[in-house]
């Protein structure tokens, strides 16, 4: 039994609480994918639990029948759980970042085609179009990966072949973060906390590299988060926010032009 006074225990309390809405509110998309799908959540478990953040969870129609969604509430410490088909986010503003654990190859290719006929891809876009981070685990959705050929998917033409892979490439256009499973803890890291991974230590590469938008956003500077980074923007350019946050704790020396 914890036998601190009662002031004390408050006092870590509201110390916590305060660190978690300091941190933003995370949504975790999970679709039916199976692939990596493990794995994903076991990353998310250990990120979330080690950054104290709030997390909401949505599950897909699909994964509503694969996972037991008390259960996803335990292991990632949920506040809500939404189902596809019942209740819908309300402000979705109030997110820092969407995480997608995993992303399946249908999901992959409504948001890569701009179909909302189902949540998880409408949510997706959605974030997109608010500047809201979005990274999503791509396992089950790139079929060039090595779990789908111990499954014995070999035998995929390369027409077909191109046509997942253009999916996946177009998404990353339009701003998603992909990774693999076994690497999304690292990812959420860097990107929604700004922290930085091994990865990033060993490369120091400092090239300049011209960012030719207006706004710039945190998502247009997340592929250059090396120290040092000379990044060339235009002289007019407007900086949000967050961005300047990334500047600050990576050191990126901003040029305008």
């Amino acid at each position: 039994m914890d036998s601190r006074p009662f002031e004390e225990k408050l006092k870590a309390l509201v110390e916590e609480t305060i660190r978690r809405i300091m941190k933003g509110r995370l949504l975790v998309i999970i679709t039916g994918g199976t692939i990596g799908a493990e794995t994903a959540l076991k990353e998310l478990e250990e990120t979330i639990g080690k950054n104290q953040v709030n997390v909401d969870v949505m599950l897909s129609a699909a994964a509503s029948k694969i996972h037991c969604a008390k259960k996803i509430k335990e292991r990632l410490k949920a506040g809500r759980i939404y189902i596809e088909g019942s209740e819908r986010i309300q402000n979705l503003k109030e997110y820092t970042g969407v995480i997608v654990a995993v992303l399946s190859r249908n999901t992959a290719a409504k948001v890569a085609n701009l179909i909302l006929d189902s949540y998880g891809a409408e949510l997706i876009i959605d974030a997109l179009m608010l500047g809201i981070p979005v990274i999503a685990a791509k396992d089950a959705a790139d079929v060039e990966g090595p779990d789908w050929s111990k499954l014995g998917f070999v035998w995929t033409n390369d027409h077909l072949k191109s046509a997942f892979a253009k999916n996946l490439s177009t998404l990353e256009d339009f701003g998603v973060q992909l990774c693999n499973a076994d690497t999304l803890g690292d990812m959420v890291e860097k990107v929604i906390f700004g922290k930085k991974t091994a990865e990033d230590t060993e490369t120091s590469c400092t090239c300049a590299v011209r960012v030719d938008k207006n706004p710039i956003t945190r998502n247009d500077l997340v592929p250059y988060l090396k120290e040092g980074q000379e990044i060339s923007v235009p002289k007019s350019a407007l900086i949000t926010p967050l961005a300047q946050d990334l500047i600050r704790d990576f050191g990126l020396k901003i040029i305008r032009e």
